[in-house]
């Protein structure tokens, strides 16, 4: 993986204040602001989709003060400030659908029931998040994505992962290649592949503490299943030697969630390849 150089804080200001970076090279040695990042190809490999993705949009990103909508406004925002690598929750309906939606509590939308029950597609569809927001799901996900060729969508399924993501590869083939699903155990990777997708995110949130340190192990898996990146909570960073490990991988690694310049420098500085992040990066 071609190395990322970096440079101080002050002087990555300089840069993005006096104007888009140059296009010419598809590797740029720094992240680029809105303007010239939406300017640049489609990647066309597996290493040329590691070397570009420095931020990840979280939820759709913050709008009106608001994080975690993966609303229809939340995500037309991201993607005009130029964000192209866009994470979205998913849920499974009542009737066996995908909403676009964290989890069933009503903190999301006053449609869900006390009790926290699923909503049927349908009456999500005409509910509000955050009681103001348009609700995404599946096929308006999708029709976003066809409208816009160059958006890739990052999946964090928080139930039955594989189900939703043979689905989403049924219902899309043609997207499966701007789908970047995230597994959350090893044994969920065969089947991610065989359903047709070539890029995959191993996130480690939901391991226990002894699986998602265990870095010999991590690395033996990687040795025998491509992966395009390990996302971890930035927590992990504070172990002594855990990223200097993980960094042999050979694969990038990402760390969750992150805002702010200078905060999201000292992880880059670090070795870490990509940030998510609520900030319309």
């Amino acid at each position: 993986m071609m190395k990322k150089i970096l440079i101080p804080l002050a002087c990555l200001f300089l840069l993005t204040a006096c104007g888009p970076m140059g296009t010419s090279s598809p590797n740029p040695s720094l992240p680029q602001d809105a303007s010239a990042y939406a300017a640049e190809p489609l990647p066309d490999t597996h290493a040329e989709l590691q070397q570009s993705i420095w931020y990840i949009t979280h939820a759709a990103g913050e709008i009106d003060g608001m994080t975690g909508s993966n609303s229809l406004e939340a995500l037309t925002q991201a993607y005009e400030a130029g964000c192209r690598y866009i994470e979205i929750d998913f849920q499974f309906t009542a009737d066996g659908d995908l909403a676009c939606i964290h989890d069933w509590y009503r903190q999301y939308t006053s449609a869900v029931p006390e009790d926290g029950t699923a909503l049927t597609l349908e009456q999500f569809q005409n509910c509000r998040i955050y009681d103001t927001y348009t609700p995404l799901w599946l096929d308006s996900l999708a029709d976003f994505m066809i409208a816009h060729p160059d958006l890739y969508i990052i999946t964090d399924i928080k139930t039955d992962n594989p189900k939703a993501a043979v689905m989403i590869a049924k219902r899309y083939p043609e997207l499966t290649d701007r789908f970047i699903i995230q597994i959350y155990n090893g044994s969920e990777y065969d089947a991610v592949r065989e359903a047709g997708f070539d890029h995959i995110i191993y996130t480690l949130y939901m391991l226990d503490w002894n699986s998602k340190t265990d870095t010999k192990a991590l690395r033996e898996y990687a040795e025998g299943h491509p992966l395009l990146a390990y996302t971890f909570s930035y927590e992990l960073c504070d172990i002594d030697g855990y990223v200097e490990e993980m960094l042999q991988t050979g694969i990038p690694l990402y760390v969750h969630t992150v805002n702010g310049d200078e905060q999201q420098l000292t992880y880059f500085e670090m070795g870490i390849s990509g940030i998510y992040t609520d900030e319309l990066k």
